[in-house]
């Protein structure tokens, strides 16, 4: 494994003392601006990195963290920062907010912005996709991950436990009497979507129903595309009854394409607003995303405050939300 570089190697590179490169990752003011853009440089160059143990046992904390995130319009994501945030002001703490738009080089930005800072740890949802450069990060500032891990890097992870969620979907379905279920999901790359349509796999053979590639959409749901798949699958003679949607993207643009009179029951991943009203009540998978905000922040601070054992990895359980006229049935039955 090759020697991490040190605050000596960025002076030797830089051609300055180590007192400088010091002031310079300390953001202090006695450093003139091309001192600064060259001691930055070095700093990019040799991959370097403060040692964030070394911060921890000095107490060298700045009282703040990061959360990087794809999209914080979207719902569970801004729920997510709302819990992160009560967490880290129990701790004292401020929590910087960063948007990558699911690009990885967003992401090395925002990340490299908010080290930049010297926040104290981050608290990541990750595009996925591993380098060389997340893997230098993660070694050298407490990092927990949500939603997904990063491919190829070991972190702390909170993660939903979406495989069982999908079955608690799918026997919900099942016991309504649906056989025909359809699959509407996102990009199939993604850790999460992978995940659902392997539970959605695994819980149809259980019951001993067969997955038919026919009614199943993953990636490309945009409305016009999905609208004419819908009405493919109707005038089948044998169509889908009931349709599970694999995000809360992926719930909207079916809700979106559904026809009004159209009379297969909805079922999504991820709770929305207005699901408890549309077409007489939308039943949800529920990530608990307050549960996985406080659980990853808690798991930070954790690091922060000296634990030094191995990769801790927590599934959050989901709650299955049940809604509708054929949930008033279900408990008629029950």
């Amino acid at each position: 494994m090759p020697r991490r570089p040190t605050i000596h190697d960025v002076a030797r590179h830089a051609g300055v003392g180590a007192k400088t490169v010091s002031r310079v990752l300390n953001g202090e003011r006695a450093v003139s601006e091309s001192m600064r853009a060259r001691v930055q440089a070095s700093i990019r160059t040799l991959g370097y990195r403060p040692n964030s143990a070394a911060r921890m046992l000095r107490k060298d904390l700045t009282r703040s963290i990061g959360f990087v995130c794809a999209d914080i319009a979207e719902p569970v994501q801004a729920q997510l920062a709302r819990a992160i945030e009560t967490v880290a002001r129990d701790h004292d703490s401020a929590v910087t907010v960063s948007l990558t738009d699911h690009e990885p080089d967003r992401e090395r930005d925002a990340i490299e912005s908010l080290t930049s800072r010297r926040v104290d740890g981050l608290i990541l949802w990750p595009t996925g996709i591993g380098s060389r450069y997340l893997a230098r990060l993660v070694r050298d500032l407490p990092t927990v991950c949500v939603d997904r891990p990063i491919d190829g890097v070991e972190t702390d992870t909170v993660l939903c436990d979406n495989r069982q969620g999908v079955r608690e979907a799918i026997e919900l379905l099942h016991r309504r009497g649906h056989r025909r279920i359809a699959f509407v999901g996102d990009d199939p790359e993604l850790f999460t979507q992978a995940e659902r349509y392997d539970g959605y796999r695994r819980t149809l053979a259980d019951h001993g129903l067969p997955v038919d590639a026919g009614i199943v959409v993953r990636g490309n749901h945009q409305v016009p595309r999905l609208r004419r798949q819908l009405a493919h699958w109707r005038a089948a003679p044998a169509p889908p009854t009931a349709i599970l949607a694999a995000s809360s993207v992926a719930a909207h643009a079916v809700i979106r394409a559904v026809d009004a009179d159209d009379p297969v029951t909805v079922l999504a991943f991820d709770d929305f607003p207005l699901a408890d009203v549309i077409r007489g009540g939308i039943s949800v998978v529920s990530q608990n995303v307050d549960d996985i905000g406080r659980a990853a922040a808690e798991m930070l601070f954790d690091r922060l405050a000296g634990d030094q054992r191995g990769p801790n990895h927590l599934r959050i359980p989901t709650t299955m939300i049940a809604r509708g006229n054929d949930h008033e049935h279900d408990q008629q039955r029950s």
